[in-house]
């Protein structure tokens, strides 16, 4: 349909059952703050974008918030407007004026579209903590896609689920046998996922789960202390957020709790954190021994950062490809099994260690390239 974000071809044969699903189907709005979320145009993002917001419904509203006369965000301007993106243009002559004209954008949209219930905001900035209120007191679902590097706690706590648009890039996976064989389970029965599931908790040693339930601890205290050293308070919400910052896959469900207080009492116990009250809010406060004391999440970056320099030979830094990164990982005799130590896929494993400032990555077509900071 003209001017629709995003069209695709329909075929005769499939319009009943296109009319069907769209009256099914939630009306989502995009508003992208690209001063804040600009992933470049050196990379397939924007497929990987426009894949992951297709679990939210049909994108009807999408708008991107800058001052294009900037050469730095000219490339992706051209890029979303190809894609049906409607560019609002901001000139810079206040600071706030970005956050300004989106917040209002988006009261507008909420206010004259009763059909979209759906908001998906790309940005961290806590500024746009009113307009998240706003919309869920519209009864609006909203979603954030930002950049964990810089991304507000208090923000993304107020929003539905949130995201780190690294985690939308696609590529960067090396597929194996193994991974083709998982692919097709998750086709099969539920009964028959029901079953698996229960093989692989017995055939899992309890040494295994004590050093998942080690460093999830560690993982926690590790995020405390990285909060502490941006200077915010780490409450007991806030710090989950800035947890899954570090890692996307964390579940504590997985590793035997039924919520996020029973984690938080078991790391206590453990001695990994300690909480302290004031003004009426419980604070948490690392414990800096234990983290030391749990060193295979620390050794698996470490060796990260010592195969990157083995690779630049030099003093020079250069870009590797993440393939022959992985490869040379593991087949070094102390690089821990990804999966124990919290990432379900050595991808996830390189964002963690980008979030953490230690190295920079770089997309070309479905190669992924790192580089040590």
């Amino acid at each position: 349909m003209p001017g629709q974000p995003f069209p695709s071809t329909i075929y005769s044969g499939q319009l009943e059952k296109l009319i069907e699903l769209s009256q099914k189907s939630k009306n989502i709005a995009v508003l992208w703050d690209i001063e804040n979320v600009n992933p470049g145009v050196d990379s397939l993002f924007l497929d990987g974008f426009k894949d992951y917001i297709l679990q939210f419904g049909r994108l009807t509203i999408a708008k991107a918030f800058a001052d294009w006369s900037k050469a730095t965000v000219k490339m992706i301007g051209e890029l979303l407007a190809k894609n049906h993106f409607e560019l609002i243009h901001v000139p810079k002559a206040r600071k706030d004026s970005a956050d300004i004209s989106l917040i209002s954008h988006g009261i507008e949209i909420a206010l004259n579209n009763p059909n979209i219930d759906t908001f998906i905001l790309v940005t961290g900035d806590a500024d746009f903590r009113p307009l998240i209120l706003s919309l869920r007191k519209s009864g609006k679902f909203t979603h954030i896609i930002c950049d964990a590097n810089k991304a507000s706690e208090d923000l993304l706590i107020l929003a539905d689920s949130f995201i780190d648009y690294r985690e939308l890039r696609p590529g960067g996976e090396e597929l194996t046998n193994k991974d083709l064989l998982e692919n097709i389970t998750t086709h099969h029965s539920q009964v028959d996922i029901i079953e698996a599931t229960k093989i692989s908790e017995e055939i899992k040693t309890e040494k295994e789960l004590n050093e998942q339930l080690k460093n999830a601890f560690s993982l926690l205290a590790e995020s405390v202390k990285i909060m502490i050293e941006g200077n915010k308070e780490p409450n007991v919400s806030n710090i989950k957020v800035r947890l899954l910052m570090l890692n996307p896959k964390f579940d504590d469900k997985k590793l035997g709790f039924t919520n996020w207080s029973s984690f938080i009492e078991a790391a206590e116990k453990h001695e990994y954190i300690k909480l302290e009250t004031k003004n009426g809010l419980t604070l948490v406060k690392p414990n800096t021994d234990k983290i030391k004391e749990s060193p295979v999440i620390t050794q698996a970056f470490n060796l990260l950062i010592k195969q990157l320099e083995e690779l630049d030979e030099g003093d020079i830094k250069k870009f590797h490809e993440q393939g022959l990164v992985a490869s040379k990982l593991r087949s070094e005799k102390d690089f821990p099994d990804i999966k124990k130590i919290g990432f379900t896929k050595f991808k996830n494993f390189v964002h963690a260690a980008e979030v953490r400032k230690l190295i920079e990555t770089k997309v070309e077509g479905l190669l992924y390239y790192l580089k040590r900071l």
